[in-house]
């Protein structure tokens, strides 16, 4: 029998793989629980700490829901509730997909989303292959009054096809900085201002998050 990396041998013997155990012993396996049912979590929690963003109680429209990280972020957070919009099908995880405090809505294009069963305090968006500025539309129907905006801004998706590198990869800083005033430019026509940004904290993703608030004072932090 080979151990796990993090395994206690429950006689006192020897951690190491290959190591021989009696028929009797009790052997304890300990698993890294992750916090999140997915790392876009991680991504969501830096966001909410650093520029302080106020979930606690709201009804929050997470798209790009996925695997349901940003959604199971936002629960932990204490949203009340959260509508989870995904273009795909079939991808959440279990623990998202049976907690009664959200409503799972597959095969819908956001950009499309007519309404939902309630006008939402929160948007948070981590969206792939379309911008940012065509869904806006679709976002600011469903906000309420003084609603807020998380994004994650993926510049392979915002900039120039000229500007992309091979495998989608933009690494020039300046397309980076290019496409950040785009989107924040882009967002105030629809009565937002910006309140900061943050690099996204997970190494080797070049996606910087962007918080807007309607109607409220920019700050970049």
């Amino acid at each position: 029998m080979d151990f796990a990396r993090k395994s206690i041998c429950g006689w006192g013997g020897d951690n190491k793989a290959g190591t021989p155990v009696p028929d009797k012993a009790v052997v304890e396996i300990i698993a890294d629980i992750p916090k999140y049912v997915c790392r876009a979590g991680h991504k969501l929690e830096a966001a909410i700490e650093q520029l302080g963003v106020d979930v606690t109680g709201k009804v929050a429209l997470d798209s790009g829901l996925s695997t349901g990280g940003f959604t199971d972020c936002l629960l932990q957070y204490g949203a009340s509730h959260v509508y989870g919009v995904d273009v795909g099908y079939g991808q959440v995880a279990d623990k998202i997909r049976r907690d009664e405090r959200v409503s799972v809505i597959e095969r819908t294009n956001l950009r499309y989303l007519a309404e939902l069963p309630q006008n939402v305090d929160l948007v948070t968006l981590d969206l792939s292959f379309i911008s940012i500025l065509l869904v806006m539309p679709a976002v600011v129907n469903v906000m309420k009054e003084n609603a807020a905006l998380v994004t994650l801004v993926k510049p392979q998706f915002e900039a120039r096809r000229s500007q992309v590198g091979k495998g989608g990869i933009v690494k020039d800083p300046a397309v980076h900085q290019e496409v950040l005033e785009k989107i924040v430019k882009g967002v105030e026509k629809f009565g937002f201002c910006c309140k900061g940004w943050i690099e996204s904290p997970l190494k080797g993703d070049g996606c910087p998050f962007r918080r807007c608030n309607m109607r409220g004072s920019c700050i970049l932090v």
